[in-house]
Parts: structure tokens; sequence; C-alpha cells
């Protein structure tokens, strides 16, 4: 066995062959996930554009989750700042095929008062632009949604 791994096709072959192996446990999972993001508690509207004074309310909704403990997190990402804040919701499902519905939810910090009284801002501009949330099911990338915090909604 250790002199098929010296060589250079063996080598790929195991490569492939672990490989294989990974994306099998990744997908023994089983679950399906969708999302939406909204502004309200509502839930009535999905939309993606936000004003700094809103939250932003994320719902993931996975079916097919397979019996035993599962964690899942959402990761609330700066296009040009990068990952800002990290959110994780471990739970057990007890059925077989068992359906979840989650929701994370997400909103800028005011600046304190008085650097808000000396820039006339309540916000820092540069948490303004594009975002993205990612979410995982046991470490696995299940969803992402894309959208838009603005000093004004239109």
């Amino acid at each position: 066995m250790l002199k098929l791994i010296s060589s250079p096709r063996a080598s790929a072959t195991v490569i492939v062959s672990t490989m294989v192996l990974m994306l099998l446990v990744q997908q023994s999972y089983g679950a399906e996930c969708s999302g939406a993001i909204y502004n309200t508690t509502a839930f009535e509207k999905e939309v993606s554009q936000f004003s700094p004074y809103e939250k932003v309310y994320l719902i993931i909704e996975c079916t097919g989750i397979t019996p035993g403990e599962h964690t899942m997190h959402a990761n609330w990402i700066h296009k040009k700042r990068g990952m800002i804040r990290s959110d994780k919701h471990s739970f057990i499902a007890q059925a077989e095929k068992n359906t979840r519905g989650i929701y994370f939810w997400f909103k800028l910090s005011k600046k304190g008062p008085m650097a808000s009284m000396f820039s006339n801002q309540d916000f820092h501009e540069e948490n303004f632009g594009e975002w993205s949330v990612e979410t995982y099911l046991n470490d696995e990338l299940v969803v992402t949604k894309y959208f838009t915090i603005t000093e004004s909604v239109q």
C-alpha cells in the first residue's frame, strides 16, 4: 500500500478517493435549506435594501434534517470590510426527516452620543454598502443571501 502512494498516479487516485469520501460525508445530512430576509417580524415581504435603523431578519427553513445534534450559524459579511459578526444556534432534531425554521437578526451599532453629535451622523458610513449573510448547517454552506444597507432606502 505504501508503495502505491509514492507513485504520482496512485497519489492522484488516493486524493480523488479522499475527495469523494469527503463529499459523501458532507451530503449525508440530506437537508435542503432556503432562506429569506425581511425588515419586520411580520415576515411578509422579502426585501434586500435596508436603512441603518432597521433590523435585518434572516429566516432559514430546512427540510430533511436527520435526527441528532446540529449547529446552524450565520456569518454577516460586509463586501469591503469582511466578516463583521457570526451567530450560532444549536438544536436537536428528534424525528426522521425533521423540518426546522430558524431565524437570525442583525442591526448596525450606532455611534456613541458624542461621536454622533460631532459628526451629525448616527452610524459609521463604512458599514453602509453591500452585505451578504452566509448560513451553515453543521459547517456546510446551505444558504447565502445578499442585501444592502444605505443611508436612505428608496
